[in-house]
């Protein structure tokens, strides 16, 4: 499958997953009590930092042993199985971590000739989801659905660190992927990894 058909397929199933995004996506559970955090209920602009996700072993090893490689792209970091991206902007507040956090850069996969990026990502912790742009389109998907139920929130005068958010992919982009790379390795709920963001407010 080539690169046009990549980008059309993945337009499709982001014009029919946007549609019934707000009934489809769980809201982020609650997370665990903060500690140190500011008690006020207002938000605050974010200034900088970045999210790092790091992928789960186990599902590094089955895309690696089918041909599947997840590498950093634009102004993201890392490889392996350790990922960051900068944070660029958004709103949260400190004591919850409610709110919207965005970024730069992203993830290119690629099997053999056929590749697929995503990028410019925005999480929602008020929704419990992480939206990407399909590179190259102004397409955004849902991509990974995110649980912070055991998550850690730690709030200062100028940084807020959440620990612990596990990641887990969609199944609208479990959907494109297969389609994309023509197999059937992906499913909704596949376990992805963990994410901490590390932002300055």
């Amino acid at each position: 499958m080539r690169i046009r058909q990549v980008l059309t397929t993945a337009a499709t199933v982001a014009a029919i997953s946007l549609g019934s995004l707000a009934a489809a996506t769980p809201a982020i559970a609650a997370p665990a009590a903060p500690t140190h955090a500011r008690h006020d209920d207002s938000a605050v602009s974010l200034h900088g930092g970045r999210t790092t996700l790091r992928l789960d072993a186990g599902t590094a090893g089955v895309l690696a042993d089918n041909g599947v490689s997840v590498t950093a792209r634009e102004e993201a970091r890392g490889e392996g199985t350790r990922f960051s991206f900068p944070i660029v902007g958004g709103s949260v507040v400190p004591s919850t971590a409610a709110g919207e956090i965005e970024h730069v850069g992203g993830l290119t996969f690629t099997a053999g000739d056929v590749t697929l990026g995503v990028e410019d990502f925005v999480i929602d912790t008020v929704q419990g989801v992480l939206t990407a742009r399909v590179s190259g389109t102004d397409t955004r998907v849902p991509l990974l659905d995110l649980d912070a139920s055991g998550a850690s929130i730690r709030a200062g005068d100028d940084r807020l660190t959440v620990r612990g958010v596990r990641a887990t992919l969609t199944d609208e982009a479990a959907a494109a992927l297969n389609s994309t790379f023509g197999v059937d390795l992906f499913a909704g709920g596949l376990p992805i990894g963990t994410a901490t963001v590390r932002a300055r407010v």
